[in-house]
């Protein structure tokens, strides 16, 4: 894990301006560079039950997983959100299947990968209390960086995205034909300003530009 990230939960905002939208927040150690995730409500809800800020009685899917694993001596090790592709994080569940003594025998323990939503796979983590990674690759490409709480351009400078460091410059207008000459490097990194700063409706655009190159 030294080539990877460690990542933190900062927290689970919801947009007051686009109904249904959540960001979940991570970051990395220092906490200067953070990490935006656009999740649904039901994983939103999910997570924050598992961090304790919310009914407790309620009981998710999430849980039940929870309770399957330690049954049958199943323990996730770590999560991986490894790749990004067109706004959409995809990340890997570590799993370990075994105990270390099991009808008096030591056994050998097997470890699995499988795929996930990143909001399910944070989700578990939290339940597992397992750590979370993320590559050097794609805080390059997603991470935003702040100072004092504030969210600035890494290159100290205006970027084409049209983010300056000081006032956080946005154009909330873009037209269609903006967005199709950007990159897709260039356009994650202003959605993820976008959501950050709750220009929900620019990030509708944004994402609607990256499915289309799917």
């Amino acid at each position: 894990m030294d080539q990877l990230i460690r990542l933190t939960i900062r927290g689970i905002s919801l947009s007051q301006i686009q109904s249904g939208i959540y960001v979940l927040l991570l970051e990395e150690e220092s906490g200067r560079i953070k990490l935006p995730i656009i999740i649904e409500s039901f994983q939103a809800q999910s997570i924050a039950s598992a961090l304790g800020k919310k009914d407790p009685s309620r009981f998710f899917t999430h849980d039940l997983f929870l309770s399957f694993a330690k049954k049958f001596h199943i323990r996730l090790k770590a999560v991986v959100i490894y790749k990004l592709v067109n706004g959409i994080f995809f990340s890997s569940i570590l799993l370990e299947e075994g105990s270390e003594i099991e009808e008096g025998k030591k056994i050998e323990k097997k470890e699995h990968k499988i795929d996930s939503k990143t909001s399910d796979a944070v989700a578990l983590a939290v339940r597992f209390q397992a750590p979370i990674y993320t590559t050097r690759e794609i805080f390059d490409k997603a991470g935003i960086y702040f100072e004092n709480g504030v969210p600035i351009d890494k290159e100290n400078e205006t970027s084409d995205t049209g983010i300056e460091k000081n006032n956080l410059l946005f154009f909330k207008e873009k037209s269609k034909q903006d967005l199709e000459n950007m990159t897709e490097k260039d356009l994650n990194a202003l959605l993820n300003h976008a959501v950050v700063n709750e220009c929900y409706e620019l990030a509708a655009q944004i994402k609607k530009e990256l499915d289309r190159r799917e």
